[in-house]
């Protein structure tokens, strides 16, 4: 039986599992991934560190016979990745992270310099930060030298894959998030790359993930020691790929992924923009076929790990933490970093309001919890007022694994919440991608129908529905209020 080498490169941790033809996971590894930061507000991922962690975990997991039964590698990586590189492809610079915030300084001139251009409609990125456009800015204005010696310009795919088989191409599903990539006429935009004196021509080819192949290089099939005719698949985005693994390619079916960030997203056939202003919802091409249409929190795991690491431990899997109280609430808006809609996103902050002397570090950790489901909450409203209708949740990622926090998610959603069986769903999802991959006859997108049987369906509470329903309009309210103050508050 054939085997599948599947990468998953996250912004936190990097794993790499060993899947058989079934969707089996037959051993997996797993490491954090160092985080560089030379100047204030910089993340990045330094590529030859990745190059050197995926080989190594590769070599853990290929012992005995499976060094002859490998067939593909294939990876899905994140989003909103940008490296620069000189006229031989090589790095400049490291890849940016979500949690690069330099492009936060020269927003509002950014928004300034296209301010005629309608970058929503045209790419389905909303006006805020971290997108790779805004990112490309920044350098040209704050980083010109730097920006004048690179010729090309990479994101976390596209590196992967010239790495491994010396493609310089990238797949649609993480140029869909770029806020180059025009949606409509399917390639990179040059209209928006000529302000910054950029063209399409520097950017990676975009292919069909699901489909595209191509030879792994000599140098890395004879350091792992393989001994087949290795291809590689170019592959998705972490949160498609996790979409595929779960079986959530149906209608009516939302997928949530809780990690560091976090998405809620619907598979559709056509791009779904929001009609409001704040543009809640990105429309991502999976492929031309398929749209991953929803939206996402950069801050969901990312403020729970921040209070228990920089303020106080507190056990988040006790079931303290479902308890509602009988006075005003403590309400946090959990927004360590800038969130992902167009008029609170680009400059919000954390918050605690409504806090007193009698709340403790449980209630702080509760209101964290209960944040970050309002937030996903204020996507689920956003897809329902724009006709995508969510019939049934399923959820993954980390924050699947804490038992409170999936009880609050159903509760503030008001929907039963399926966990679908077995981990890593998003590696199972890249490597049947690969098995499929030169199968005519199978349709990728009902694998996950074929390999998961719910575990664990976890239903809201009635009472503690009515009791979020009455709050949730307040901390609505309380986002969109503290919009434009947030604005001023970086001028401060």
């Amino acid at each position: 039986m054939g085997l599948a080498i599947a990468i998953d490169l996250g912004t936190t941790n990097l794993k790499v599992g060993l899947v058989n033809e079934n969707g089996e996971i037959i051993d997996i590894r797993s490491v954090a991934v160092p985080i560089q930061s030379k100047k204030p507000g910089e993340a990045e991922h330094n590529p030859e560190d990745l190059k050197k962690l995926i080989l190594s975990l590769c070599k853990e997991l290929l012992i005995g016979d499976y060094k002859n039964q490998v067939c593909y590698i294939v990876s899905a990586t994140y989003q909103f990745g940008l490296m620069l590189l000189d006229e031989q492809k090589k790095p400049l610079t490291g890849i940016t992270l979500l949690s690069d915030i330099r492009s936060q300084k020269t927003f509002d001139a950014f928004l300034e310099s296209y301010k005629d251009f309608d970058i929503y409609h045209q790419t389905g990125c909303p006006l805020i930060s971290p997108y790779v456009l805004a990112r490309l800015f920044y350098f040209s204005t704050q980083e010109k030298d730097l920006l004048k010696k690179a010729a090309y310009f990479s994101d976390s795919k596209s590196f992967l894959f010239q790495w491994l088989t010396g493609e310089f191409t990238t797949d649609l599903s993480t140029a869909a998030a770029s806020q180059v990539y025009n949606i409509h006429q399917e390639h990179w935009d040059e209209k928006l790359l000529a302000p910054i004196g950029l063209s399409g021509k520097q950017f990676p080819q975009i292919k069909d993930g699901t489909t595209h192949l191509a030879s792994l290089q000599e140098d890395i099939k004879t350091a792992l020691e393989l001994t087949q005719n290795v291809k590689v698949l170019l592959g998705v985005y972490d949160g498609a790929a996790l979409a595929i693994g779960s079986g959530a390619l149906q209608d009516g079916v939302g997928i949530m992924n809780v990690g560091t960030s976090a998405m809620l997203r619907i598979a559709g056939k056509t791009p779904a923009f929001d009609q409001a202003d704040n543009k809640r919802i990105q429309p991502y091409a999976l492929n031309k076929q398929l749209f991953l249409n929803g939206g996402a929190l950069n801050n969901a795991a990312l403020p729970v790990n921040w209070l228990r690491n920089s303020l106080f431990d507190v056990d988040v899997q006790d079931d303290a933490m479902l308890h509602l109280g009988t006075t005003s609430p403590l309400i946090c808006l959990p927004y360590l970093t800038s969130e992902r809609d167009s008029k609170t996103g680009p400059y919000a902050s954390g918050v605690f309001f409504g806090l007193r002397q009698y709340h403790n570090k449980t209630d702080m950790a509760r209101s964290v919890l209960e944040g970050v489901a309002y937030s996903m909450r204020y996507i689920f409203d956003a897809l329902k007022e724009n006709n995508l209708q969510i019939k049934e949740l399923r959820m993954g990622g980390g924050g699947s694994h804490i038992k409170p926090w999936v009880q609050i998610f159903a509760n503030i959603m008001g929907l039963p919440i399926n966990i679908p069986s077995g981990d890593e769903l998003g590696i199972i999802g890249s490597a049947m991608l690969a098995f499929a991959s030169e199968n005519p006859n199978k349709d990728v997108f009902k694998i996950g129908q074929q390999l998961n049987n719910h575990s664990l369906t976890v239903y809201p509470d009635e009472h503690a529905v009515d009791v979020h329903n009455q709050r949730y309009p307040f901390f609505k309210k309380l986002r969109e209020t503290l919009g434009p103050l947030y604005q001023e508050h970086t001028l401060l």
